[in-house]
Order: structure tokens, then sequence, then C-alpha cells
């Protein structure tokens, strides 16, 4: 059986620092952007950018990245 998730996905130098995973729906969205949102803006994001970033569902700084990633 598989169970569909939404992954929030982050690495430094592609190297995997951790994964989090959400059950996919609306409340794991939600509680996965959520996570990104506050991982890019730790690490420099700045406010005005977080809704693009969202929407491309990555966030890149330098070596760093944290992405969104749904999986069936």
């Amino acid at each position: 059986m598989k169970i569909p998730t939404v992954n929030v996905i982050e690495t430094i130098d592609s190297i995997p620092q951790q994964i989090v995973s959400f059950k996919d729906g609306k409340k794991g969205n939600k509680e996965a952007e959520t996570l990104f949102t506050k991982m890019a803006k730790e690490n420099g994001e700045k406010n005005c950018d977080v809704e693009a970033d969202l929407e491309e569902g990555i966030y890149t700084s330098g070596s760093y990245n944290v992405c969104l990633v749904h999986s069936s």
C-alpha cells in the first residue's frame, strides 16, 4: 500500500539534511507549506519572495535548498 505524501526536503551541497513527510491533503499541504516557509526564512528568504518560492516548490540560497515534493 502506498501513502500519498507531501515532503519537505532540505539539502546543503546536494546532501540531504532532513526529509519531513506529511499526509497529502489539505491539512498536510498546509503543514508542509508552513515548514517550507519557516525553513526558507531561517535561511535568508525575504517575505516578498515566499509565495513565488512556494509556487515553484523550491527555495535556493547558495548551496542551501529546501523543496516541496508530492509522492504517491
